[in-house]
């Protein structure tokens, strides 16, 4: 081996770990995505469970119960792990995300209960582009130019489908907006606490901090549930259940400005929800701003099929 080749070696294995990384990364984005997917369909399930409780127990109630049976649900896991499981290096972290949750969760209940369907999602689905700003201070996320321009187009559909001054600003709306921020700062923290912790235990400490702290306001307005809300409670548990796990995972794999626009899904699905259940039938702002999200997504899709895609 001649003096030149040696010297090139190291060059050529650091090439070789570049795109191993390269591979790597592109494979955990795919399945952020895939799980961000899941997430925006059990959300809009959890819309619907929420719509047709919100007449019937208070806002803090359908969040005890919704964490209660995710809990419930979850029991199994942890007889088989047992409780040393729990045991984690980032209690404070563990702790900042229940409360933003928590926070983020009853916010969202609220308005979802009190707004309409179509506009409720639109108007909670704004919490991508906070997400991916905030990425940027909290986790260090360093997203490339194209993905903020296609995150930025989604945001753009939102806006064409809500419409600015389309209603009066009152408190469901606010409460939605509220709703955005705090599912931000909950989503960056799941990044930090991603670095250590598994999800499955993620999901369980955070419905364990939520159930704890919607107890005690329950506990003073507690409104016994007529039996033909069983299924719609039972709906609002699983589905929340569904969601938690599956933003979970897709945060945990891809990075937050790839998967995070994926959660505009959510649109397109509330649309046809609404026209099912409810018959709403989409207004032509509705259908351009749920193109243009379209779009954006399907071109951050391309872009992350291609093992050089940084951008």
């Amino acid at each position: 081996m001649t003096a030149g080749e040696r010297k090139g070696s190291p060059g050529n294995a650091g090439d070789a770990e570049a795109a191993e990384a390269a591979v790597k990364r592109l494979a955990d984005n795919k399945l952020g995505i895939l799980w961000m997917s899941g997430a925006a369909l059990s959300l809009t399930a959890m819309y619907v469970a929420a719509r047709e409780l919100g007449s019937v127990m208070p806002t803090f109630e359908m969040v005890f119960l919704r964490s209660l049976f995710t809990i419930a649900l979850m029991l199994p896991w942890l007889c088989r792990q047992g409780l040393g499981r729990l045991r984690t290096t980032k209690p404070l972290l563990h702790g900042a995300r229940g409360v933003s949750t928590f926070i983020a969760m009853s916010l969202m209940l609220y308005g979802v209960a009190n707004a309409p369907l179509a506009d409720a999602s639109a108007l909670q689905s704004t919490y991508p582009l906070f997400t991916i700003v905030l990425a940027i201070f909290i986790v260090g996320e360093k997203p490339g130019s194209r993905r903020v321009v296609a995150a930025l187009a989604g945001f753009a559909g939102i806006l064409v489908i809500v419409r600015p001054g389309f209603s009066e600003v009152g408190p469901a709306t606010l409460a939605l907006l509220g709703c955005s921020v705090f599912y931000a700062l909950s989503n960056n923290v799941v990044k930090l606490i991603a670095r250590a912790d598994p999800p499955t235990m993620m999901v369980f400490s955070v419905n364990a901090i939520i159930l704890a702290l919607s107890a005690i306001p329950t506990a003073f307005i507690w409104v016994t549930p007529p039996l033909w809300s069983a299924p719609w409670i039972a709906l609002l548990a699983f589905s929340g259940f569904a969601a938690h796990s599956c933003l979970t995972r897709a945060l945990s794999y891809g990075e937050a400005a790839v998967v995070m626009p994926f959660d505009y899904l959510r649109l397109p699905f509330a649309a046809l929800v609404g026209f099912w259940l409810y018959m709403e039938v989409p207004d032509w702002p509705t259908v351009v701003g749920g193109l243009i999200i379209f779009a954006s997504v399907s071109y951050i899709a391309t872009r992350e099929a291609k093992p050089k895609a940084s951008t």
